[in-house]
């Protein structure tokens, strides 16, 4: 598959993890009207949640934006090492990408699995016999 169709479809995926995003806030916004009518009953002077407090553009926008970008270096670098194939795969990848990254950042190389986690520069290594 071709890494400037790949960009795309991850690009594509990120954005629809924004939408989830989005749709989680305004479901979140609307239970909280419900909530808001339920327990008012025409009582009080508060005025009934906004979708401002649930909802902030900036920020979310930047969020679409880096989970755009997420989902587009994800989309190339599965796509062009063969570890996935298709136009549906690399959407995947796209929505999964924040998961996967986190995942590779967990990963334990064999070096560290055999000798242990690296020690920092200063300390004092001292070993029993």
């Amino acid at each position: 598959m071709d890494a400037w169709l790949l960009l795309v479809l991850g690009a594509a995926g990120g954005s629809l993890r924004a939408l989830v995003d989005v749709y989680n806030q305004t479901m979140a916004w609307q239970e909280a009207r419900r909530e808001y009518r339920r327990a008012a009953d025409g009582e009080g002077d508060d005025p009934p949640p906004r979708f401002g407090d649930y909802f902030d553009p900036i920020p979310d926008a930047v969020a679409a934006l880096v989970h755009m970008g997420m989902g587009a270096a994800c989309a190339v670098l599965f796509g062009l090492s063969g570890q996935i194939s298709g136009v549906y795969a690399a959407l995947v990848v796209g929505v999964s990408a924040p998961a996967l990254l986190t995942q590779l950042g967990r990963v334990q190389t064999v070096g560290e699995a055999v000798t242990g986690p690296p020690v920092p520069q200063g300390t004092e290594v001292r070993v029993e016999p």
